[in-house]
């Protein structure tokens, strides 16, 4: 066996041992790959900006003109993959700069797009909070996607950081 092969086996190995066990997966997706999606003549830019205190990236959506409907502005994670019947737990850090509903649901990332679960809605306040959100698809999709809507009910920013999406 060459190194190279080793090297890769042994990686592999290393990544599907703990799945294997019963342990749960981690994915921390970057902020850097997050995706604004704005419809409708609503307005909005999302920006990528560190916090100063803690050093974590942030993505910063800022709507200037709200759409005529609450999924006229959406942040976007995508290159996910969800199996059905596994429970997922999603826990992100955010704030807004005004008080604010967000509308947190995986959906599918190609075809109709569907929704893979009813969404959870979290009310964000204008100081950093941790928050939680557990889901358990009802079929498989990949890719998939994890979407924050209802973005688009009043000129508001929003900031998310430490995204982490665990399989159980």
């Amino acid at each position: 066996m060459r190194v190279p092969d080793l090297v890769v086996r042994s990686v592999f190995l290393i990544c599907l041992v703990p799945a294997a066990a019963g342990f749960a997966q981690e994915v921390v997706p970057d902020p850097a790959l997050f995706q604004l999606e704005v419809q409708r003549g609503a307005q909005a830019r999302l920006e990528r900006v560190v916090e100063e205190a803690s050093g974590a990236k942030v993505a910063a959506v800022t709507v200037s003109k709200p759409g005529p409907l609450f999924w006229s502005v959406e942040l976007r994670v995508p290159a996910l993959k969800f199996q059905a019947g596994k429970r997922y737990r999603c826990a992100f850090r955010a704030k807004s700069s005004s008080r604010e509903y967000v509308y947190v649901v995986p959906e599918k990332a190609t075809g109709n797009q569907a929704s893979l679960v009813q969404g959870t809605n979290v009310a964000l306040g204008d100081q950093w909070k941790t928050y939680t959100v557990e889901f358990t698809p009802s079929e498989n999709a990949d890719p998939a996607r994890l979407t924050f809507s209802d973005l688009s009910v009043d000129q508001s920013t929003f900031w998310f950081a430490e995204l982490k999406l665990t399989e159980e």
